[in-house]
């Protein structure tokens, strides 16, 4: 399989997680043509977004959350699908206040990055959003390594690498401590990074940024 990706993505480390969880085997490369913009790579992700996974029977799968459903499907085991009802209701709670809560937040805060054409405002009322967000995912993170359950799941691999997109957020806009706000969900995020495959991500991930960042 093919993954199109560049490791400081915090999107892309869902995947990555996931892949490495499940054991499986990929090659990562970089969008081709020099972006996701590119004819190159719009002519395979037409949605112009990483990360994307080519199949090796040549299937394109886009977005984060679809691919790991994927992956669930050709490698059920581990499963990253809790075999308790609650727990899965947990898991799916806080990927789907993460994707519709977080994530938009912040991905409106990367369009303010350029401090010369920055609405302050706008900042503040994303950050306000972001704050708001983070408050409904904690209510479904448990105080421990895992999101639900005691187990790794999908869960985790959503919710740990937008932590580490919220650290992103706060080194951009200088803003201290969204997450340590959260004393659930910050330390969901300690704990999830003493897991090892939880951890390797994290740490890959950080270090990617901290080069990107200079």
């Amino acid at each position: 399989m093919k993954l199109y990706a560049v490791t400081h993505s915090p999107f892309a480390a869902r995947v990555r997680l996931a892949l490495r969880i499940k054991g499986l085997d990929y090659v990562q490369e970089a969008p081709p043509g020099g972006g996701t913009r590119s004819p190159e790579y719009l002519a395979i992700n037409p949605i112009g977004k990483i990360p994307a996974l080519v199949t090796e029977s040549g299937l394109v799968i886009a977005e984060s959350e679809t691919i790991i459903d994927y992956l669930e499907d050709i490698r059920p085991e581990p499963s990253l699908i809790p075999a308790d009802e609650a727990q899965r209701i947990q898991m799916r709670n806080a990927i789907r206040t993460t994707e519709l809560y977080v994530v938009p937040a912040t991905l409106r805060l990367f369009g303010q990055m350029d401090p010369a054409k920055r609405n302050a405002d706008m900042v503040e009322a994303e950050l306000a959003q972001l704050r708001k967000g983070l408050g409904l995912v904690q209510a479904f993170v448990d105080d421990a390594p895992f999101v639900a359950g005691g187990a790794i799941s999908k869960a985790d691999c959503i919710v740990l690498p937008t932590l580490l997109l919220c650290d992103l957020i706060e080194h951009i806009f200088k803003v201290p401590q969204i997450v340590a706000g959260f004393p659930v969900l910050d330390s969901y995020g300690a704990k999830a990074r003493q897991q090892a495959d939880m951890g390797a991500i994290w740490a890959e991930t950080e270090a990617a940024l901290s080069t990107m960042l200079g």
